[in-house]
């Protein structure tokens, strides 16, 4: 029973032990900031593209409204490159004066498609309506 006893008087080795523990637990909190710094980082990035790809589609759409102001029945593909991607316009007839614009954004491998239907009104004008996310 002394020997026992003495094992636990002796305090020679308690600061090692703690400056491992320590050094551990400083370890696992860099570890965890790391992680969460970089998850950060590629949502970032992933939001950046997906406000890149609308921007994109929403200025097809506007070019399609535009083209549409000066010829209504217009029926060919209408494309473009912008902000280090690119758009691509297409129009189709949603029945008697009203037309739908399609317009997809497109950056890498990933696309953004928005959708308007525009009416044309007795005197000439267009209305349009509200634009929806395809």
């Amino acid at each position: 029973m002394v020997k026992i006893a003495c094992y636990f008087t002796d305090n020679r080795g308690m600061a090692l032990v703690l400056v491992l523990v320590f050094t551990a637990v400083l370890l696992l909190l860099g570890a965890a900031l790391l992680g969460n710094a970089l998850s950060e980082k590629m949502i970032t990035a992933y939001q950046e593209q997906e406000l890149q790809l609308k921007y994109l589609a929403e200025a097809g759409l506007e070019a399609g409204i535009a083209l549409l102001q000066t010829d209504f029945h217009y029926n060919q593909i209408l494309s473009g490159t912008l902000m280090g991607g690119s758009f691509r316009v297409s129009f189709a007839n949603s029945g008697t004066g009203s037309r739908l614009v399609r317009s997809a954004g497109t950056v890498d491998d990933f696309t953004y498609v928005l959708q308007i239907e525009i009416h044309l009104n007795p005197d000439g004008s267009l209305a349009y309506g509200r634009w929806q996310r395809l």
